[in-house]
């Protein structure tokens, strides 16, 4: 199954509270995802996505969903908040 990475630019990321569906007690994923606290802005974008995560063990692969399709991204694609 081939891997999708994102290929639209982030232009803005801001921090939010987490929320709380997703998670085990133990801090991995139920079913396929969970959400982070991260929300993005893709370029040509007025709306935000919630960053998720796939977390099956200390590493985790960051995605947002896409039409209905899981797109990864890539840590440098992310830009540094002041």
């Amino acid at each position: 199954m081939p891997v999708n990475y994102l290929t639209t630019r982030v232009v803005e990321k801001k921090k939010t509270k987490t929320p709380s569906y997703g998670m085990t007690k133990d801090g991995y994923t139920k079913n396929s995802c969970a959400p982070t606290q991260w929300l993005v802005r893709l370029e040509n974008e007025t709306r935000w996505r919630r960053l998720m995560v796939l977390q099956f063990s200390n590493v985790g692969s960051c995605f947002l969903k896409i039409k209905g399709n899981k797109v990864f991204v890539k840590d440098y694609q992310m830009p540094d908040i002041a």
